[in-house]
């Protein structure tokens, strides 16, 4: 039940990069002959930062961080140049590198490059500067990522000091400090402090927001995190429940954020034997994520698993058993995708006696209905065979001819080609009545 805590708080930091600094074009040609313009201009150049962190930016939006990140540092190192090593100037280049560092796990980097920038604010701006709030909530999180609790609530407690300083104790700001503070107690199992942290945000959050304000679901949602992995299921309802009438009141109900909230709402009903809500919250999840997703989707693929699995426990074999066939299905059908790539390789290699068992055994997991095996071959439109298996027959047929095995190629050619739905055509290399 419990959700790691570096995917939980890499999720959030992504979704920080992703909505910052987004007013860019979106059209990659444009960006790049923008770049190159100012590429070799000076670092003291506004058009020489703006050419490069937006291309770097337009990167990161499609998540191709490691693109982005030389063209970072080299703005990094020009500006240094341009300004000094410990130029307030270079403060937003530290913490670029750092974002992009974090969304790539490198979470020891990102830390680096923080330390850097509050050290360099905090030499200028002094050390109750308002300025130092943001990366010190970042530096929380790279310790966090880093299973360095501890740490990470002297960030924190220090960023709700000067939140507290600057703006006093009702700073809506403090909604965020105060959800991270309540990670991080969570973390060092501090779950007094913990729930006292995230009570505090929400009241605040409550005053300067409203009482359905988006802005307080990140709060509850760690909140409910939070009661689950200590399995307290009564408590995390109500706060999963009015998390998911935020969201669908300020997003819509078919809004992506709703589904894993529905899963957890789903989970807690069934430890809780409630097999009917769990049902609902289950199914409504999966009609949700098909609008946008595929049946292959992991995502989608677990849902069905679970709506299957609460089926069965409320006895509704007949509806469970084709949900649990279509998840084997799936499985074989990844597993046959890995044999066959396998096979190809050692083919391609001249390993043919290995190839040969390994299409064998694709066939085996396929071969339900007798596609492969039968005497005489008869395709059921009701039943039709999985469009792969044509392509592992004729790979196969490959593989046999090499072996000199060319009769048993001829079949599994002949074989394929009505698989497919193509005509016979005879021996294989000739048309019929050549």
């Amino acid at each position: 039940m419990r959700i790691g805590l570096t995917c939980m708080i890499a999720l959030g930091v992504t979704g920080l990069i992703l909505g910052q600094n987004a007013a860019f074009d979106n059209d990659e040609k444009s960006l790049r002959e923008a770049y190159e313009k100012v590429k070799n201009a000076s670092g003291e150049s506004p058009e020489f930062a703006k050419g490069y962190r937006n291309l770097a930016e337009h990167l990161c939006a499609q998540s191709r961080y490691s693109e982005a990140e030389p063209l970072f540092a080299k703005l990094l190192e020009e500006r240094e140049h341009a300004f000094g090593l410990n130029s307030v100037e270079i403060v937003p280049d530290l913490n670029d590198l750092a974002r992009v560092a974090f969304a790539q796990m490198k979470f020891g980097v990102a830390d680096g490059y923080w330390r850097r920038g509050l050290q360099i604010l905090e030499n200028s701006a002094g050390k109750q500067a308002k300025e130092l709030i943001g990366i010190l909530e970042n530096l929380a999180r790279a310790s966090l990522a880093q299973d360095k609790a501890t740490e990470a609530g002297k960030f924190l407690r220090r960023a709700v000091a000067i939140r507290e300083k600057v703006n006093g104790a009702e700073d809506p700001g403090l909604t965020t400090t105060l959800d991270l503070l309540g990670k991080s107690y969570a973390a060092e199992s501090k779950d007094s402090e913990a729930e006292q942290s995230w009570a505090r945000g929400l009241r605040i959050g409550e005053k300067a927001f409203g009482q359905a304000s988006l802005e307080l679901a990140p709060p509850l949602d760690s909140l409910a995190q939070f009661y689950l992995s200590r399995q307290r299921y009564a408590d995390a309802t109500p706060a999963l429940r009015r998390e998911l009438s935020i969201r669908e009141s300020a997003l819509g109900p078919s809004d992506s954020t709703i589904p894993p909230v529905l899963d957890q709402l789903g989970s807690v009903f069934y430890l809780d034997k409630k097999y009917p809500e769990a049902a609902k919250a289950y199914e409504r999840a999966l009609f949700i994520r098909l609008k946008s997703t595929s049946n292959d989707h992991p995502m989608t693929r677990l849902n069905v698993e679970k709506v299957a699995e609460v089926y069965a426990a409320q006895g509704r074999q007949a509806e469970a058993e084709p949900l649990f066939r279509q998840l084997l299905q799936a499985q074989e059908s990844e597993t046959v995708t890995s044999l066959l790539g396998l096979a190809k390789l050692l083919a391609s290699k001249d390993r043919n006696t290995e190839a040969e068992g390994l299409f064998k055994l694709s066939i085996a997991i396929l071969d339900t209905k007798g596609w492969v095996t039968a005497k005489r071959f008869v395709l059921n439109p009701a039943e039709p065979p999985p469009p792969i298996l044509a392509d592992v027959l004729d790979n196969y047929a490959g593989v046999l001819k090499k072996m000199k095995k060319k009769g048993d190629a001829a079949k599994m050619e002949a074989r394929a080609r009505q698989l497919g739905g193509k005509p016979e055509s005879g021996p294989v290399g000739k048309k019929r009545g050549a």
